[in-house]
């Protein structure tokens, strides 16, 4: 599974994917991201803060960013080194 996170200073609109509405991401949201479109990411939304869901955005809720907007993490070698680091 990969994990993004908006960008500092990336907040604002995004499209909503699939429909002609946008979503209000900021900066440290956390997303994942599902395949690559075009020169855009589709993600979906992971526990939105309460700024995104007063305009109308939701947990799994899909939107497209571009890679310029996000920090790509990639969670399965974050949690592999986590758990190397702490077993005895």
């Amino acid at each position: 599974m990969i994990n993004a996170t908006i960008k500092e200073g990336q907040f604002g609109f995004y499209d909503r994917y699939g429909e002609k509405k946008f979503a209000f991401l900021e900066e440290g949201q956390t997303l994942t991201i599902e395949r690559q479109e075009a020169d855009q990411y589709l993600c979906s939304v992971v526990s939105p803060s309460e700024r995104c869901q007063n305009h109308g955005g939701y947990d799994g809720m899909l939107v497209l960013a571009y890679e310029e907007n996000l920090d790509i993490v990639n969670m399965a070698s974050v949690l592999f080194n986590g758990m190397r680091k702490y077993s005895h």
